[in-house]
């Protein structure tokens, strides 16, 4: 065999038997890129900002960290929906949205749920002093303790033509009218 055989391996056959490969040759897919192909979504999910977020100490998706209630210890941290009901009630209970970076982060894309028209709901963090909650809790407190002292009978008087009744009903005075032609008991005969 000659040099020239050796570097046309197709010599001596028709030209329709050569073969011709395309102009540019297209690049292979990367690794990446096949693993795109098996996704069922348009996005690539960012996997590792995913992982980030799984820690074992963070039971709920909606929970706030230790540290972050460590360092904010005068407040109190309460976590809404971003409807505009719900952020209008609690600016009313004295609550502000947060924006500390590092605490606003812990919700960022995250959803909560969604509205009865199916527009998706996101958390948003809110906080207020704790000598703000303490001072609301304590009016609750002595509102509920006047409410029940209002339905305790032994603070009410009772009037009623159908018996007679002392001012106070539990010392055990008041009686009844048990006469009349609705309270006597016929006996069938036998």
């Amino acid at each position: 065999m000659t040099t020239q055989q050796l570097k046309d391996p197709f010599s001596g056959l028709a030209p329709n038997l050569i073969p011709t490969p395309p102009a540019s040759m297209p690049e292979p897919p990367g690794v990446g890129d096949a693993m795109q192909a098996l996704s069922p979504f348009s996005k690539v999910q960012d996997i590792d900002s995913i992982i980030s977020g799984l820690t074992l100490n963070r039971e709920l998706k909606l929970f706030i960290p230790q540290d972050i209630k460590e360092r904010f210890s005068q407040y109190e941290f309460r976590v809404i929906n971003d409807t505009p009901t719900e952020i209008a009630h609690a600016k009313r209970q004295y609550f502000e949205v947060v924006d500390d970076p590092e605490a606003v982060a812990l919700f960022s894309g995250l959803v909560s749920g969604s509205t009865k028209d199916g527009r998706i709901t996101k958390p948003v963090l809110v906080a207020r002093d704790k000598r703000v909650g303490k001072k609301l809790a304590n009016l609750k407190r002595q509102a509920l303790q006047q409410q029940y002292a209002a339905m305790d009978p032994k603070n009410r008087s009772f009037n009623s033509a159908h018996a007679e009744t002392q001012s106070v009903v539990n010392a055990g005075v008041t009686s009844g009218k048990f006469s009349g032609d609705f309270w006597r008991i016929k006996l069938a005969p036998e």
